[in-house]
């Protein structure tokens, strides 16, 4: 028994060695490189800036929220809805503001039932003031009586006035009280397509700033594409130039690129996840591309391929060097 162990061992350590220089030798060797599922996109200039688009609505999305906080108790659109200006996306609870409205408009008739009661009192005190005026016989009226009469008509015209301005602040009241009611109901600033929808009935909303909005509208018209050109190459970026989208999965499917604008500030670069704490080291200038091509397949917040011509990294982009002195 012995003596086979002793035999064994050494076969043992030569069969260790030998699998763990295999096992070395195959981590040595190169990764093979994993096929790609679709061919990738080809510029179509000689020299260019590449990079990545985020697709957005025309004047980027626009975040909607709640002035007030309250319970949603109707969500009156869904995504892909298209809305025109002052059509309602939401509302809250408004049992309560509508309940202070119907006050504040009883207060309004109240007040301006006032008013023609002040109005006909004070006639009548102007008539008996120049009726007891009118008499020539100071022993038919005396001067006490007139006097009397002329204050009198001096009290009900401030009555008259105290009435005018208790209607003018009821009215104002009911016009807050309207303004709070009309705070409720969520509308859409303008004509535009509804692109996320993140409330529900009976959701409670509130009016404090939220990472996730609770509607996001795009304006209507052709999509536009924001491109983040590398500061390295933000020199070589012209406005007027040429730019061609590609569909990240066909690169068949693409469409040229209008320039629309290009926001002068260089910020730090993001993800392109409309995620504005993700940042990078990178900074970027951002350059808005409208895609020409109503037909392309593409949706708000997808990614594409990029190319904008450029002139090459050798080149001074037709800018003339200044001579540096000798020392």
């Amino acid at each position: 028994m012995m003596r086979l162990i002793r035999l064994a061992l050494p076969l043992l350590a030569v069969a260790g060695l030998a699998l763990g220089s295999y096992a070395a030798m195959q981590a040595r060797r190169p990764a093979t490189a994993a096929t790609p599922l679709t061919e990738p996109a080809t510029a179509p200039f000689a020299s260019y800036i590449g990079g990545s688009g985020q697709v957005e609505p025309p004047g980027r999305m626009v975040a909607i929220g709640a002035q007030v906080g309250g319970v949603a108790t109707e969500v009156a659109v869904r995504p892909g809805d298209r809305v025109a200006a002052g059509d309602v996306l939401f509302r809250l609870d408004d049992r309560v503001a509508r309940a202070t409205r119907d006050q504040r408009a009883a207060e309004v008739a109240v007040y301006r039932a006032q008013v023609p009661e002040a109005e006909v009192a004070l006639a009548d005190y102007r008539q008996q003031l120049r009726n007891a005026e009118a008499v020539k016989d100071r022993r038919a009226v005396s001067a006490e009586e007139v006097a009397k009469r002329r204050y009198a008509v001096q009290l009900y015209e401030a009555k008259l006035a105290t009435a005018q301005a208790q209607v003018a602040a009821a009215e104002s009241s009911l016009q807050e009280a309207e303004a709070e009611l009309q705070r409720l109901a969520i509308t859409a600033p303008f004509a535009a397509t509804v692109l996320q929808v993140n409330v529900r009935p009976g959701e409670y909303v509130s009016a404090a700033a939220l990472d996730t909005p609770l509607i996001r509208l795009g304006r209507l018209g052709k999509l536009n594409l924001r491109v983040q050109v590398d500061e390295n190459d933000a020199w070589r970026f012209d406005d007027g130039a040429a730019g061609w989208a590609y569909v990240r999965g066909n690169r068949d499917l693409s469409s040229p690129l209008r320039h629309l604008y290009t926001e002068p500030y260089v910020t730090p670069k993001t993800s392109l996840t409309s995620d504005s704490t993700e940042r990078v080291d990178t900074r970027v200038l951002e350059a808005v591309f409208e895609i020409e091509d109503d037909s392309l397949p593409v949706h708000v917040g997808q990614l594409l391929d990029v190319f904008i011509e450029a002139p090459p990294l050798g080149s001074s982009g037709g800018m003339v060097p200044v001579a540096r002195a000798e020392p």
